[in-house]
């Protein structure tokens, strides 16, 4: 069978097989990147880093200069070295370009990297959102018509119970103003009427 080509022809089976393969995706990524640092909010709302768009060429500019030639620094670079305790590199004596270089070069790339990332999340998320759209209209309908069911026929009543009494929950605690449980796992299925 072809893969469909729209993710609303997609089946059960096909959206299943799709999640793990991106979750196998992303954990690839993940290891592409090892020992990256986790930041709080608050380290990420104060971080100097979020400069790093506006700061980032002229400081490459700058570190090109200052790059060594021939294996030796230049008078202008030795003038830096003063500096050399605050390159967080293994030298305090030194100005460590090379490594300030290369650092700027891999959070440019992984900035690249997640704003991919996050526009694929916000488009995933989108599509969530479009998609859930889809669902609680009618099935919003289909409870309402499932409880005046319920209310006229005892038969069905027994069968629809379960529904029921899941969405009566849900609906009581959001009154309490408490985030819903997962739905429970479905029940057996009672033969057909």
């Amino acid at each position: 069978m072809q893969d469909p080509t729209d993710v609303d022809q997609l089946s059960s089976a096909h959206i299943e097989e799709r999640v793990e393969k991106t979750l196998e995706h992303i954990e690839a990524i993940r290891a592409l990147w090892p020992g990256l640092e986790r930041l709080e909010e608050g380290q990420r709302r104060r971080s100097v880093g979020r400069s790093l768009g506006v700061l980032g060429p002229p400081l490459a500019k700058l570190f090109a200069l200052l790059r060594p030639r021939d294996g030796k620094d230049s008078a202008l670079a030795r003038s830096f070295h003063v500096l050399g305790d605050q390159d967080d590199g293994n030298d305090p004596e030194r100005f460590e370009v090379e490594l300030l270089e290369r650092r700027l070069k891999r959070a440019v790339a992984e900035q690249k990297v997640a704003d991919a990332l996050e526009d694929l999340a916000r488009h995933l998320d989108d599509d969530a959102l479009a998609t859930g759209e889809m669902v609680i209209g009618p099935g919003l309908a289909a409870l309402d018509l499932a409880r005046t069911i319920a209310r006229q026929n005892a038969t069905f009543r027994a069968v629809l119970a379960p529904v029921l009494d899941d969405f009566r929950a849900m609906t009581k605690q959001a009154r309490k103003g408490k985030k819903p449980e997962a739905p429970k796992d479905e029940p057996p299925q009672p033969a057909p009427l």
